[in-house]
């Protein structure tokens, strides 16, 4: 993923300058892809659906706010929504509730940063002859409740992904950058949330 804000555009820039001398390649860890059916099988009514989604980061212990990935992720878990079939109408709530939706969604997207600040400094410092390894722990807590703010039903899901920086890892650079992988990280855990929610019978 791309690092929160400042944080994240350093570190960005730095995979961008060293990808010409170098390589960084981000690899999902868990959870394992998606398996379970899709769209679910649809069951009773149909409700419309409020998304009100939102994200956050810390990076090495510090608050930071996702940056530019934000939008990616938003964009897959909208998907999720939709593709599930679940629901008649999914709009996107953007600070005024939809007072036409049956149901709200609060999902919130999270993501800790943290590497090794030893072995990121003696990386750098050899021009990433030394591999430097970046984990990011990615939480999608979606929280269900009716028009009227009532609960429904609550989930919290969890992924993981490593970028690595390093000197042979160039020819695959190009295809394997935190923006190519950590949405889809997103995406099945917002899937997962979805299948689990509606097994449960709450939409």
């Amino acid at each position: 993923m791309h690092p929160p804000r400042a944080g994240m555009k350093t570190r960005a820039a730095i995979c961008l300058a060293f990808a010409v001398l170098a390589g960084c390649a981000t690899y999902r860890a868990e959870p394992p892809r998606f398996a379970g059916a899709w769209p679910p099988t649809e069951s009773g009514p149909r409700p419309s659906i409020a998304l009100e989604i939102t994200g956050s980061a810390i990076q090495d212990g510090f608050p930071r706010d996702l940056g530019p990935i934000l939008d990616q992720w938003g964009f897959v878990t909208e998907r999720g929504y939709r593709e599930s079939a679940l629901f008649s109408d999914v709009s996107i709530d953007r600070g005024r509730s939809d007072p036409h939706a049956d149901l709200r969604a609060q999902i919130e997207l999270r993501a800790i940063v943290e590497e090794n600040p030893v072995l990121a400094a003696f990386s750098y410092l050899t021009l990433l002859v030394i591999p430097n390894v970046e984990t990011t722990d990615i939480a999608v807590i979606t929280r269900i409740s009716t028009a009227r703010g009532e609960p429904l039903g609550t989930i919290e899901g969890h992924g993981k992904s490593r970028t690595w920086y390093w000197l042979l890892l160039l020819p695959i650079s190009p295809f394997s950058e935190p923006r190519t992988v950590t949405p889809g990280i997103v995406y099945d855990l917002t899937r997962d949330a979805i299948s689990t929610l509606h097994e449960r019978g709450v939409f």
